[in-house]
């Protein structure tokens, strides 16, 4: 019998092999659709063998869309502009890891099948990762096994699970960007710094990996602010009043300075690699020179390298990315807003209003405690006594201060990709850039009982076994809700093999399952997908 994280580490697993299975079978079947979009220019003088062969006909269904700009982009670099609208840090893992792959496979496979099995592999890796932080997170957050298993159970199956294997950047952002939230809810590093200085590396790794990676940064500030509120303040305002001698005054601040100085570090980690990158692409198209290109990349419609003539170059602040997504994208205030759209729009509609409808019933239910931003100012200083949530209350977040920075980072990227990006866009920015969607669903799926789910069958199953000591109560849990058979499997669980008791909990269900096959096989085929 797995304990739940067990469980939950092969049923990532499984599920990244059930995309990756399916999209060969379907690609193989179904012809691929002309999209017309941008394709990666092929070196003819590549050397392609049964290998090449072999590795595109099992992975070729995940080089669509996107997925091109990052193979491009990991095998040539950034040759053109428009290339600059996708960071670099996963391309960058991806290239490396590709030429140590293609020092060992090299006699039989060209760098650009060690490439798209580099990626293949990355996300594969990195997702089963994120499923671990985010089961951390979870239990930190929502203070329940059960509900931590089932957020981490529809991570698995989110809406936009083809994008979590194909090669895009993802699957490296959820991890980072679920390390840094977990990374702010723990303990100070150095006394008094009130925010483990370390959670600016992934804040500063998610910002180099997607654009929406600096809204990360919000969490690092809040979590700053809150501890000075709730625990740095109270602390020195209860020496004041018991102090004696006047003269040691002045130390009472050192905690206050010594937070702010972890701040200053923290966010100063977390921006060298944007600014890193952004010193890059300056000094690679705007300032004039050659591009040293092969002529199967230079003859192109796309801006080449030193040319140095970009209306961007010359900002007072030169950032490409907002120019890039203008000029080639067509991406602004309320631009996608278009007839032909409505297809795309009634694609992205419900993660949008799944998302937007239980936050701002947490803001409608808890008026309160948004007020105050979520903070529990207490300027007597008391004992740290843990908070508990109100038994009573059933409702998504109920009266849980600890919700309150995800909502309102939930709540901003809501209303960003309602008014700004490509609405389509929205389900796999939204599904892996917060956990807020699957906290959501594991507050609102139900899962009936099963013969072999009552305590009572589990107990005897134990006994009947041969176990002597008693099982821990976490694992009890979870087994009461999987039931004894689905705990002896590596990829069953709830979500694939019950059926849930109430409409809601089946219209979720449905939800994640089938935008994750229809998803994966539209999207191998070279179909509009989100």
């Amino acid at each position: 019998m797995y304990s739940p994280r067990q469980k939950l580490l092969w049923f990532a697993f499984s599920t990244r092999v059930m995309v990756l299975v399916l999209q060969a079978v379907t690609n193989f079947i179904i012809p691929d659709h002309v999209a017309n979009v941008f394709v990666s220019p092929e070196d003819a003088n590549l050397r392609r063998t049964w290998g090449d062969a072999a590795v595109d006909t099992l992975l070729g269904g995940l080089k669509r869309w996107d997925a091109q700009y990052f193979i491009h982009i990991a095998q040539y670099g950034y040759t053109y502009e428009n290339c600059l609208a996708f960071f670099p840090f996963f391309p960058l893992v991806v290239r490396y890891v590709s030429y140590g792959l293609n020092s060992v496979v090299g006699s039989f496979l060209n760098i650009h099948s060690s490439i798209l099995i580099s990626a293949t592999v990355i996300n594969l890796i990195m997702f089963i990762k994120s499923a671990d932080i985010l089961h951390r997170l979870s239990l930190r957050i929502l203070r329940s096994e059960s509900k931590a298993y089932k957020s981490v159970v529809l991570y698995c199956v989110n809406p936009a699970s083809i994008f979590f294997s194909a090669p895009y950047s993802e699957t490296l952002f959820a991890f980072m960007s679920f390390y840094t939230m977990l990374k702010c809810t723990e303990n100070e590093t150095l006394r008094f710094a009130n925010i483990d200085i370390v959670s600016g590396l992934p804040a500063g790794f998610s910002m180099i990996t997607r654009s929406n990676g600096s809204v990360n940064l919000g969490f690092i500030f809040y979590t700053s602010f809150r501890n000075v509120i709730e625990r740095t303040l109270p602390e020195i305002v209860y020496k004041y009043r018991t102090l004696k001698r006047r003269i040691i005054l002045p130390f009472l601040f050192l905690p206050l300075v010594t937070s702010c100085v972890s701040l200053f570090s923290t966010v100063i980690i977390a921006l060298i690699p944007f600014v890193l990158v952004q010193t890059y692409n300056y000094l690679k198209f705007c300032v004039p020179g050659q591009h040293n290109l092969p002529e199967f990349l230079s003859n192109t419609e796309y801006v080449l390298p030193g040319r140095g003539d970009s209306p961007w170059c010359n900002s007072s602040l030169p950032l490409s990315y907002q120019y890039i997504q203008n000029h080639y994208w067509d991406v602004g205030l309320f631009k996608y807003y278009r007839l032909k759209q409505i297809p795309n729009f009634l694609l992205a509609s419900p993660i949008l209003f799944l998302i937007m409808y239980h936050c701002m019933s947490y803001i409608k239910n808890n008026p309160k405690l948004c007020f105050t931003l979520g903070i529990r100012s207490n300027f007597g200083y008391t004992n740290k006594v843990p908070y508990r949530q109100k038994q009573y209350s059933k409702s998504f977040g109920a009266n849980d201060p600890s919700f309150f920075v995800y909502i309102v980072h939930m709540i901003f990227l809501c209303i960003f990709c309602i008014m700004f990006v490509h609405i389509q866009v929205s389900t796999r920015l939204l599904a892996s850039a917060s956990p807020v969607l699957y906290w959501i669903g594991s507050y609102k799926m139900n899962v009936g009982p099963t013969p072999t789910s009552d305590q009572n069958t589990i107990n005897e199953h134990f006994r009947r076994i041969g176990i002597g000591k008693r099982i821990p109560s976490h694992h009890l849990s979870i087994a009461n809700l999987e039931g004894v058979d689905n705990m002896y499997s590596k990829w069953k669980t709830f979500i694939i093999s019950r059926w849930m008791p109430d409409f809601q909990s089946r219209l979720i269900q449905y939800y994640f399952l089938g935008y994750f096959l229809i998803g994966t096989v539209l999207f191998s085929n070279f179909y509009p997908w989100t």
